[in-house]
């Protein structure tokens, strides 16, 4: 019997037990509750406990910025090298524009001395162009101070020889001219000439330019009046307004060739291309013509 007793006293348990915790309590059922599980005292520990918790994370905050607050004073004191609003001002060679204020949380006021700006630095394809841009304009430079390799005599007398000879002729015909007295000046064939004059007045084997020949009546050349009006600006023809621009056109054809343009090669002669002209074809096949003239010989 007392077996009995005990199984069922044991059974009852359980049946207690399993139905505590399978209990569900509601917000209606909570003040009956706070009987059975004094859930009050529970949610005050955790209130505690809580604020306890804030306070304790509060001052790990203030230390930490405590801290980072000290290291950012010690970073800036030296960087400053420990100057202060005295020292820095005391100083004979305090420069303002050299420094910036900086104040700290305590009021304290430091000088922090400004970084360098570095100068910026171009690229080196932009360098290497701006250096060769200034040596063009420097052999430009150069190429307009140079000086003529030609004296003002043989430029008179090349180009009265011009004006004499091709006055009627276009340009490149009056620089073809031009380019004739310049070649045997340089040829091994006219050996016995070795300028500009020379080559004009030569007669060694003939007279060389009929226009150097003196006229009977006024003992005066063609190439002689040509040299007077290039001398004294006045022309005594027909139309001097243009003979004044054919010497104009001589001087400037004169010129070129001196500075070496040259349209006719090695050619060493010329004549009118006129009936005359028909042995001269015959004997060079190599020849050229600009307007009324036939150039020609280059040996």
């Amino acid at each position: 019997m007392n077996t009995i007793k005990k199984l069922f006293i044991a059974f009852a348990a359980v049946i207690v037990i399993s139905l505590g915790f399978s209990h569900v309590a509601y917000a209606s059922e909570l003040t009956d509750l706070e009987d059975h599980f004094e859930i009050t005292d529970t949610i005050e520990i955790t209130e505690k406990e809580s604020n306890a918790l804030e306070d304790a994370g509060s001052q790990n905050e203030a230390g930490v910025q405590k801290e980072a607050d000290t290291l950012n004073e010690a970073d800036i004191q030296g960087d400053t090298n420990s100057l202060d609003v005295e020292e820095v001002v005391d100083s004979d060679e305090f420069n303002p524009d050299e420094y910036e204020i900086f104040i700290d949380e305590q009021g304290q006021v430091y000088y922090l001395e400004k970084e360098p700006v570095e100068p910026e630095i171009e690229e080196i394809d932009e360098l290497i162009q701006e250096e060769l841009e200034e040596e063009q304009v420097k052999e430009n430079v150069k190429e307009e101070k140079k000086k003529p390799s030609y004296s003002e005599k043989d430029l008179r007398l090349l180009s009265c020889l011009i004006y004499s000879e091709a006055g009627n002729q276009s340009y490149k015909g009056m620089l073809a001219v031009a380019n004739v007295v310049l070649n045997r000046v340089k040829s091994s064939a006219y050996y016995h000439v070795n300028t500009i004059e020379e080559v004009i007045y030569d007669n060694q084997w003939a007279v060389q330019f009929t226009v150097t020949i003196k006229s009977k009546k006024t003992g005066k050349s063609m190439l002689d009046k040509a040299l007077e009006s290039y001398d004294t600006g006045k022309f005594t023809g027909k139309n001097p307004a243009a003979e004044k621009k054919a010497m104009d056109r001589a001087i400037k054809a004169a010129k070129a060739a001196l500075n070496g343009e040259n349209n006719i090669g090695d050619y060493l002669c010329f004549r009118m291309n006129n009936s005359g002209a028909k042995s001269i074809k015959k004997k060079y096949s190599d020849y050229k013509i600009l307007g009324a003239h036939i150039f020609y010989r280059t040996k």
